[in-house]
Protein backbone atom coordinates (compact mmCIF):
# COMPACT_ATOMS: atom_id res chain seq x y z
CA UNK A 1 0.00 0.00 0.00
CA UNK A 2 1.42 3.37 -1.08
CA UNK A 3 0.76 5.83 1.73
CA UNK A 4 2.64 8.78 0.17
CA UNK A 5 -0.54 10.77 -0.42
CA UNK A 6 -1.56 10.40 3.23
CA UNK A 7 1.87 11.16 4.73
CA UNK A 8 2.41 14.16 2.43
CA UNK A 9 -0.74 15.90 3.62
CA UNK A 10 -0.93 14.41 7.14
CA UNK A 11 -4.16 12.60 6.35
CA UNK A 12 -5.39 9.65 8.42
CA UNK A 13 -4.39 6.38 6.78
CA UNK A 14 -7.16 3.82 6.25
CA UNK A 15 -6.50 0.22 7.21
CA UNK A 16 -9.40 -2.20 7.08
CA UNK A 17 -12.13 -0.58 9.22
CA UNK A 18 -9.90 1.94 11.05
CA UNK A 19 -8.14 5.25 10.43
CA UNK A 20 -4.58 5.77 11.68
CA UNK A 21 -3.93 9.43 12.49
CA UNK A 22 -0.46 11.03 12.55
CA UNK A 23 0.78 11.72 16.08
CA UNK A 24 1.45 15.35 17.02
CA UNK A 25 4.63 16.81 18.53
CA UNK A 26 2.95 17.38 21.91
CA UNK A 27 2.59 13.59 22.20
CA UNK A 28 6.14 12.90 20.96
CA UNK A 29 7.55 11.60 24.26
CA UNK A 30 4.55 9.40 25.01
CA UNK A 31 4.61 8.06 21.45
CA UNK A 32 8.32 7.20 21.63
CA UNK A 33 7.83 5.38 24.92
CA UNK A 34 4.91 3.30 23.62
CA UNK A 35 6.49 2.67 20.21
CA UNK A 36 9.08 0.46 21.90
CA UNK A 37 6.57 -2.34 21.37
CA UNK A 38 7.27 -1.99 17.64
CA UNK A 39 11.06 -2.05 17.93
CA UNK A 40 11.41 -5.04 20.25
CA UNK A 41 14.21 -7.41 19.26
CA UNK A 42 12.94 -10.88 20.15
CA UNK A 43 15.44 -12.59 17.82
CA UNK A 44 18.26 -11.56 20.14
CA UNK A 45 16.77 -13.74 22.89
CA UNK A 46 18.73 -17.03 23.04
CA UNK A 47 15.60 -19.18 22.92
CA UNK A 48 14.53 -20.96 19.73
CA UNK A 49 10.87 -20.99 20.83
CA UNK A 50 10.85 -17.19 21.13
CA UNK A 51 12.69 -16.73 17.84
CA UNK A 52 10.01 -18.83 16.13
CA UNK A 53 7.24 -16.61 17.55
CA UNK A 54 5.67 -13.76 15.63
CA UNK A 55 6.12 -10.32 17.18
CA UNK A 56 2.53 -10.31 18.39
CA UNK A 57 2.98 -13.77 19.95
CA UNK A 58 6.07 -12.48 21.76
CA UNK A 59 4.17 -9.45 23.08
CA UNK A 60 1.44 -11.74 24.45
CA UNK A 61 4.11 -14.05 25.85
CA UNK A 62 5.84 -11.26 27.79
CA UNK A 63 2.48 -10.09 29.15
CA UNK A 64 1.89 -13.52 30.65
CA UNK A 65 5.36 -13.66 32.25
CA UNK A 66 5.81 -10.15 33.65
CA UNK A 67 3.74 -7.33 32.22
CA UNK A 68 5.44 -4.77 34.46
CA UNK A 69 8.99 -5.65 33.40
CA UNK A 70 8.10 -5.65 29.70
CA UNK A 71 4.76 -3.87 29.29
CA UNK A 72 4.73 -4.30 25.50
CA UNK A 73 1.03 -5.13 25.41
CA UNK A 74 0.09 -2.02 27.39
CA UNK A 75 2.40 0.09 25.23
CA UNK A 76 0.79 -1.31 22.08
CA UNK A 77 -2.67 -0.55 23.40
CA UNK A 78 -1.69 3.02 24.32
CA UNK A 79 -0.03 3.44 20.92
CA UNK A 80 -3.27 2.46 19.23
CA UNK A 81 -5.12 4.93 21.47
CA UNK A 82 -2.88 7.70 20.08
CA UNK A 83 -3.20 6.67 16.45
CA UNK A 84 -6.94 5.88 16.59
CA UNK A 85 -7.84 9.12 18.29
CA UNK A 86 -11.51 8.97 17.32
CA UNK A 87 -12.00 5.51 18.87
CA UNK A 88 -13.45 6.03 22.35
CA UNK A 89 -13.09 2.32 23.22
CA UNK A 90 -9.48 3.04 24.27
CA UNK A 91 -10.40 5.59 26.93
CA UNK A 92 -10.54 3.06 29.76
CA UNK A 93 -7.21 1.19 29.90
CA UNK A 94 -8.51 -1.77 31.92
CA UNK A 95 -11.44 -2.27 29.57
CA UNK A 96 -9.22 -1.72 26.56
CA UNK A 97 -6.82 -4.51 27.53
CA UNK A 98 -9.69 -7.02 27.30
CA UNK A 99 -9.54 -6.69 23.52
CA UNK A 100 -6.44 -8.92 23.49
CA UNK A 101 -6.98 -12.69 23.57
CA UNK A 102 -6.18 -16.03 21.92
CA UNK A 103 -8.41 -17.63 19.28
CA UNK A 104 -9.41 -21.29 19.11
CA UNK A 105 -6.05 -22.12 17.49
CA UNK A 106 -4.23 -20.45 20.40
CA UNK A 107 -3.01 -17.67 18.16
CA UNK A 108 -2.96 -14.10 19.51
CA UNK A 109 -5.62 -11.72 18.23
CA UNK A 110 -6.98 -8.30 19.12
CA UNK A 111 -10.23 -6.59 18.26
CA UNK A 112 -10.98 -3.04 17.20
CA UNK A 113 -14.66 -2.42 16.90
CA UNK A 114 -16.13 -5.68 15.64
CA UNK A 115 -13.09 -6.60 13.54
CA UNK A 116 -10.53 -9.23 14.56
CA UNK A 117 -6.85 -8.53 13.89
CA UNK A 118 -4.01 -11.05 13.75
CA UNK A 119 -0.20 -11.13 13.73
CA UNK A 120 -0.25 -10.23 10.03
CA UNK A 121 -2.27 -7.11 10.82
CA UNK A 122 0.16 -6.22 13.61
CA UNK A 123 3.04 -6.19 11.10
CA UNK A 124 1.02 -4.07 8.67
CA UNK A 125 0.07 -1.61 11.41
CA UNK A 126 3.69 -1.45 12.58
CA UNK A 127 4.87 -0.60 9.08
CA UNK A 128 2.24 2.13 8.63
CA UNK A 129 2.70 3.73 12.06
CA UNK A 130 6.49 3.81 11.76
CA UNK A 131 6.40 5.34 8.28
CA UNK A 132 3.65 7.79 9.21
CA UNK A 133 5.58 9.07 12.23
CA UNK A 134 9.16 8.50 11.01
CA UNK A 135 9.93 6.08 13.83
CA UNK A 136 13.22 4.24 13.31
CA UNK A 137 13.23 0.48 13.69
CA UNK A 138 16.44 -1.38 14.61
CA UNK A 139 18.48 -2.75 11.73
CA UNK A 140 17.94 -6.51 12.06
CA UNK A 141 20.94 -7.11 9.78
CA UNK A 142 23.11 -5.95 12.69
CA UNK A 143 23.17 -8.04 15.86
CA UNK A 144 21.95 -6.51 19.11
CA UNK A 145 25.46 -6.75 20.60
CA UNK A 146 26.99 -4.85 17.68
CA UNK A 147 24.23 -2.21 17.78
CA UNK A 148 24.82 -1.66 21.48
CA UNK A 149 28.57 -1.33 20.92
CA UNK A 150 28.01 1.22 18.16
CA UNK A 151 25.58 3.15 20.36
CA UNK A 152 28.19 3.29 23.14
CA UNK A 153 30.84 4.38 20.64
CA UNK A 154 28.55 7.16 19.41
CA UNK A 155 27.86 8.30 22.97
CA UNK A 156 31.59 8.34 23.75
CA UNK A 157 32.35 10.31 20.57
CA UNK A 158 29.68 12.89 21.45
CA UNK A 159 31.04 13.15 24.99
CA UNK A 160 34.61 13.71 23.78
CA UNK A 161 33.63 16.24 21.13
CA UNK A 162 31.13 17.97 23.40
CA UNK A 163 28.47 17.48 20.71
CA UNK A 164 25.69 16.35 23.02
CA UNK A 165 22.45 15.91 21.04
CA UNK A 166 19.82 18.58 21.64
CA UNK A 167 16.67 17.78 23.56
CA UNK A 168 13.17 17.86 22.07
CA UNK A 169 12.72 21.24 23.74
CA UNK A 170 15.92 22.50 22.06
CA UNK A 171 14.59 21.45 18.66
CA UNK A 172 11.21 23.09 19.27
CA UNK A 173 12.79 26.37 20.37
CA UNK A 174 15.27 26.31 17.47
CA UNK A 175 12.55 25.65 14.89
CA UNK A 176 10.45 28.47 16.34
CA UNK A 177 13.43 30.83 16.25
CA UNK A 178 14.27 30.00 12.62
CA UNK A 179 10.73 30.10 11.25
CA UNK A 180 8.86 32.44 13.57
CA UNK A 181 6.27 29.72 14.13
CA UNK A 182 4.59 29.87 17.53
CA UNK A 183 5.23 27.11 20.05
CA UNK A 184 1.54 26.21 19.95
CA UNK A 185 1.72 25.76 16.17
CA UNK A 186 4.76 23.47 16.51
CA UNK A 187 3.14 21.46 19.31
CA UNK A 188 0.28 20.62 16.94
CA UNK A 189 2.48 19.70 13.99
CA UNK A 190 2.71 16.03 13.12
CA UNK A 191 5.90 14.35 14.30
CA UNK A 192 6.69 13.55 10.68
CA UNK A 193 6.51 17.18 9.50
CA UNK A 194 8.44 18.34 12.58
CA UNK A 195 11.33 15.92 11.93
CA UNK A 196 11.42 16.74 8.21
CA UNK A 197 11.38 20.49 8.97
CA UNK A 198 14.37 20.11 11.33
CA UNK A 199 16.28 18.07 8.75
CA UNK A 200 15.42 20.46 5.93
CA UNK A 201 16.48 23.61 7.79
CA UNK A 202 19.69 21.88 8.89
CA UNK A 203 20.30 21.04 5.24
CA UNK A 204 19.63 24.66 4.21
CA UNK A 205 22.08 26.07 6.76
CA UNK A 206 24.87 23.70 5.70
CA UNK A 207 24.14 24.40 2.03
CA UNK A 208 24.56 28.14 2.61
CA UNK A 209 27.81 27.60 4.52
CA UNK A 210 29.35 25.32 1.88
CA UNK A 211 28.15 27.49 -1.03
CA UNK A 212 29.50 30.67 0.58
CA UNK A 213 32.86 29.00 1.29
CA UNK A 214 33.10 27.71 -2.26
CA UNK A 215 32.22 31.05 -3.90
CA UNK A 216 34.66 32.97 -1.69
CA UNK A 217 37.57 31.21 -3.31
CA UNK A 218 39.05 30.44 0.10
CA UNK A 219 37.94 26.82 -0.02
CA UNK A 220 37.94 24.39 -2.92
CA UNK A 221 36.07 21.12 -2.76
CA UNK A 222 37.73 18.27 -4.67
CA UNK A 223 34.35 16.65 -5.21
CA UNK A 224 32.35 19.28 -7.15
CA UNK A 225 29.13 17.35 -6.53
CA UNK A 226 29.63 17.68 -2.77
CA UNK A 227 27.47 20.80 -2.58
CA UNK A 228 23.93 19.72 -3.28
CA UNK A 229 20.99 22.10 -3.44
CA UNK A 230 19.15 22.27 -0.13
CA UNK A 231 15.94 21.07 -1.77
CA UNK A 232 17.44 17.84 -3.09
CA UNK A 233 16.19 14.59 -1.61
CA UNK A 234 17.34 14.03 1.97
CA UNK A 235 18.96 10.63 1.67
CA UNK A 236 18.80 8.37 4.70
CA UNK A 237 22.25 7.96 6.21
CA UNK A 238 23.63 5.13 8.28
CA UNK A 239 23.13 6.33 11.88
CA UNK A 240 26.35 4.56 12.85
CA UNK A 241 28.35 5.80 9.89
CA UNK A 242 30.55 8.13 11.94
CA UNK A 243 31.65 5.41 14.37
CA UNK A 244 31.90 2.35 12.14
CA UNK A 245 34.54 1.16 9.67
CA UNK A 246 33.59 -0.35 6.34
CA UNK A 247 34.71 -3.88 5.49
CA UNK A 248 37.38 -2.80 3.02
CA UNK A 249 39.03 -0.51 5.60
CA UNK A 250 39.08 -3.29 8.18
CA UNK A 251 40.50 -5.78 5.67
CA UNK A 252 43.21 -3.31 4.60
CA UNK A 253 44.12 -2.69 8.24
CA UNK A 254 44.38 -6.42 8.96
CA UNK A 255 46.45 -7.04 5.83
CA UNK A 256 48.85 -4.22 6.71
CA UNK A 257 49.33 -5.44 10.29
CA UNK A 258 49.85 -9.02 9.07
CA UNK A 259 52.55 -7.85 6.64
CA UNK A 260 54.46 -6.14 9.47
CA UNK A 261 54.63 -9.32 11.53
Amino acid sequence: MDITKYTTFDLPIPYRNILLYPVSVKDYMFFNACAQCLSLDKNSVPDSKIIMMSNLEYIFHTAQIDVEAKPFLIWFDRLLSLCLKNDTSFLNVEESIKRYAYNEKQKPIFTIGKEIYTSKDFEELKSIICEQNLYDLPDENISKEVRESLEKAQEYKNKVSGAKPGTLEDYIVSLSGITGWSFEYIYNMSIRKFVIAIRRFDNLIHYKIYLSASMSGMVEFKDKSFIKHWLTNLEEKDKYDSVSMDLDTIQDKISLESAKQ
